[in-house]
């Protein structure tokens, strides 16, 4: 009996069917480690483990942009998606098993207790700060996988944006954390302004959560040309910082039943939005008791106070309605401007799934 055709854009019905690949790749990953390698059996049973815990179990949001950025970039060229369907999901789950070697990675520095709802990978007994080696094995099973399903100039264009993509958001990631550690610092809020934030968030969130699932997806459908992938970037990059704006705007007003977490930006001194902008528009008086409040730990709740009373004073919620407003418009526009060379359609649905997000 044929089987049905998989709905896509159906998250929900998308999801089991993502899993399902990854059992396949997983299993390949660990039989080529166990064959190449003579692994004993202990080592691919810690393996097995580690693969099924740490990679699936999420939204799948970045794996799935992937897979609808090849249909939609299939249909402009007209082409059938079938001819390419595997190899999009082969980079959805490279995509995801990133995420997941970041992920663990970061609750290891971020000394994390959860993740998804159950223990951090490190947390599980017996593991420890072998999770560190075990990021490294997650990167290590991404590139086999690329290496196992691409060739040619396909394979040297897809090596070359992972290893990109992944350097970028390490960098990012570093001055994020270097934000966090300097408190206390002279001259530190001098450096917390909009040029220094908007590279944290580039390189941090925008370059693998936007870029790296479309561009992914382009080369699988052979849109190689660097000009191509360059208008992929800047259209990817508008949406990735309207995206972390909008999480730092959450972090601060979201409600935690809503967004699933409590807000710690303001006690973990993080370099944020709204403390750059509070920075441009606040008195010198205002940014005395920012100075003495931002960054006390989560057990001032009264210095988190008041610096959320200064964000109010300054009117920070009207400035980041505009602020979301003019970024949609600012994407809107770099779409329209590269729609004859990309899928337009993939960028006007993301756009509108993410504008004005509460969560």
């Amino acid at each position: 009996m044929k089987k049905d055709p998989v709905d896509w854009r159906d998250s929900k019905a998308a999801r089991p069917e993502m899993e399902k690949y990854y059992k396949e790749f997983a299993k390949g990953f660990v039989d080529y480690v166990a064959t190449t390698y003579e692994w004993p059996d202990v080592g691919v049973d810690r393996m097995t483990r580690m693969l099924d815990y740490t990679v699936p179990g999420g939204k799948y949001n970045r794996g799935l942009l992937c897979i609808w950025t090849a249909i939609d970039t299939c249909k402009m060229k007209g082409i059938e998606f079938a001819t390419v369907e595997k190899q999009s999901i082969v980079l959805a789950w490279c995509v995801e098993i990133l995420q997941a070697c970041f992920l663990v990675s970061d609750d290891v520095m971020d000394s994390s207790v959860t993740r998804r709802g159950k223990p951090c990978w490190y947390k599980v007994e017996g593991v420890g700060l072998d999770a560190v080696n075990d990021a490294l094995i997650l990167e290590s099973f991404l590139f086999w996988l690329i290496e196992k399903y691409f060739d040619g100039k396909q394979y040297v264009a897809l090596m070359k944006l992972f290893h990109d993509v992944s350097l970028k958001t390490q960098m990012g990631q570093m001055l994020d954390t270097m934000s966090e550690k300097a408190k206390g610092k002279k001259g530190i809020f001098e450096t917390f302004n909009m040029k220094y934030y908007t590279r944290i968030i580039k390189y941090k969130t925008a370059f693998y959560s936007f870029y790296l699932p479309a561009a992914s997806a382009l080369i699988a459908c052979g849109l190689t040309a660097p000009a191509t992938l360059k208008a992929c970037e800047e259209i990817c990059v508008a949406m990735g910082i309207k995206f972390q704006i909008q999480d730092d705007y959450l972090d601060c007003y979201g409600k935690p039943e809503v967004i699933g977490k409590v807000g710690t930006d303001i006690f973990d001194h993080k370099c944020t939005w709204l403390l750059v902008m509070a920075l441009q528009l606040m008195s010198k008086e205002q940014r005395q008791v920012l100075e003495a409040n931002y960054g006390m730990g989560i057990a001032e709740k009264s210095a988190e106070k008041k610096v959320k009373e200064i964000y109010r004073s300054l009117n920070l919620t009207e400035v980041y309605e505009k602020q979301e407003k003019d970024s949609y418009s600012q994407c809107e526009s770099l779409i329209s401007k590269h729609k004859e060379t990309l899928p337009s359609e993939t960028f006007i649905r993301l756009l509108k799934k993410i504008h004005k997000r509460i969560k």
